[in-house]
C-alpha cells in the first residue's frame, strides 16, 4: 500500500475548474451540433487539457480527435 501512495504522490492532478467547465460547454455544444457525441468523461478530460493548454496523450482512442484545437498523440504505436 505504501508503494501505491508513493506512486500517487508523484502524479499531477488537475481539477475541473471554471475554465474547464467553460471549455466543456464549448466542446459539448460543438460536438452535439456536429452530430458526434462522445462520452462525458472524455469531454471533461479534453476540457481540462484545453483549459490548461496541455496535450492529451491517448492510446487508440479516436474520440479525442473529434475535438477542435486539442493536440492528440497516440503513444500506443512505436
Amino acid at each position: 500500500m505504501a508503494l501505491l501512495w508513493r506512486a500517487v504522490a508523484q502524479l499531477s492532478l488537475w481539477t475541473f475548474d471554471r475554465a474547464a467547465a467553460i471549455e466543456f460547454g464549448k466542446t459539448y455544444t460543438h460536438l452535439r451540433r456536429g452530430g458526434r457525441m462522445i462520452q462525458i468523461p472524455d469531454i471533461q478530460i479534453a476540457a481540462i487539457a484545453a483549459s490548461l493548454g496541455n496535450c492529451t496523450i491517448i492510446s487508440k482512442d479516436s474520440d479525442f480527435r473529434a475535438i477542435p484545437g486539442l493536440a492528440v498523440e497516440d503513444w500506443s504505436q512505436p
